[in-house]
């Protein structure tokens, strides 16, 4: 699979989860904001290696904390907020408002079978985000 792909993909996902999370969620607005964002603002490649970068700092702790489905991912992180963090030169704090609307709804507007739902998203990403970097290497 060719790196165009990989990112189209990850783009097409992200866009489709949070439709989803609007549809359930019609009242947060800032999810709108961030899909427009993700989808027509920001270039995928920076919104890829964003990601990535933050998956992999300290030691991949929020890799592990999707792969142990630890809570904390979304009460404590802002995997989701644009900024620069992998000097990809584009960032927008519009997106970082996703992360307390994270955690509110995290903490009250889900049951388990949305957490599972989420859950399956985040580790697609993931999954996303190691095709990505296992492609980059080959090239």
């Amino acid at each position: 699979m060719s790196i165009e792909r990989i990112l189209k993909a990850f783009q097409r996902s992200i866009v489709s989860f949070l439709d989803e999370l609007i549809e359930q969620f019609p009242q947060e607005t800032s999810l709108i904001v961030a899909r427009v964002f993700l989808k027509d603002q920001i270039p995928v490649t920076a919104t890829m290696k964003n990601f990535i970068f933050k998956l992999e700092s300290n030691d991949g702790i929020l890799k592990k904390m999707v792969v142990n489905r630890n809570d904390k991912f979304f009460l404590e992180n802002d995997i989701f907020s644009s900024e620069d963090v992998a000097g990809t030169g584009y960032s927008t704090t519009e997106t970082s408002a996703i992360t307390n609307h994270f955690r509110k709804i995290w903490l009250t507007d889900l049951d388990d079978d949305d957490k599972e739902t989420i859950w399956t998203w985040m580790e697609t990403f993931v999954a996303m985000a190691e095709k990505y970097q296992s492609v980059s290497k080959e090239i």
